[in-house]
């Protein structure tokens, strides 16, 4: 009796140090701890039990778009093609570029046999999991479509978007976008200091997304590349 005494002791003093790493300001006076009687009769367990057994996602997929000088519309930024030399470098900093053709990787639901998604993409990982961008403006061109339904149900399907802007004063406003599914923007620069490429973060999300980590650093830019593929990828994610 006395040894599960001093387990409990053990497990709750770790606990509370895990916590205080975590959440510097936490004040244990506001909670109050509970019995495995109290927890089990309450439901809570239950509740413990099936959010441990919510799985993480195995793979991610991840739109991408670029908005030149001027324009202001989702018309207009699904209907660029081709990459400039910035979204060119930016891709190739967070990711690197794969044939669709017989891939046989996570494909997002890209075509990966007729071409109908486009002949290249990009993808990435972090730890096991396998990560592919969306990338619109790699993807077809449908010349009689506005509004290029084709790249839309990919981007607009996806929950968080990079969004690479091309002008210098260019402004993006996410509500010009109609999509139920994204939810998180992640607005990137490129700019020159001292001689020196550098890229500017910024971050979007509809009212009911909560902020989430990692934080976005004071001021907002990035000057190594290596720097800038992490806070991306874990923002992303």
């Amino acid at each position: 009796m006395q040894y599960q005494q001093q387990q409990q002791n053990h497990s709750t003093r770790t606990m509370r140090a895990a916590l205080l790493f975590l959440f510097q300001d936490i004040n244990f006076k506001l909670f109050k701890e509970l019995s495995a009687e109290t927890t089990i009769l309450s439901g809570l367990e239950k509740e413990f039990l099936r959010y441990d057994e919510i799985g993480i996602p195995k793979n991610y997929k991840f739109g991408v778009l670029n908005i030149k000088q001027g324009q202001t519309t989702e018309e207009e930024w699904f209907s660029n093609s081709g990459l400039s030399n910035g979204l060119e470098k930016l891709l190739n900093i967070i990711a690197k570029p794969i044939e669709l053709n017989g891939y046989k990787g996570y494909a997002a639901g890209l075509d990966t046999k007729t071409g109908e998604s486009g002949d290249i993409s990009y993808i990435s990982s972090w730890r096991d999991h396998e990560i592919m961008y969306h990338v619109a403006p790699l993807m077809p061109s449908r010349e009689h479509d506005i509004q290029q339904i084709h790249r839309k149900r990919y981007i607009g399907n996806d929950i968080v978007c990079i969004v690479f802007m091309e002008g210098k004063d260019q402004i993006f406003d996410p509500n010009s976008i109609r999509s139920q599914f994204l939810h998180v923007f992640i607005i990137v620069r490129r700019e020159v200091i001292n001689n020196q490429d550098v890229w500017r973060v910024e971050v979007l999300h509809k009212n009911n997304v909560e902020q989430f980590s990692p934080p976005v650093p004071s001021p907002s830019i990035f000057y190594k590349d290596e720097e800038l593929r992490n806070f991306l990828v874990l923002k992303c994610m």
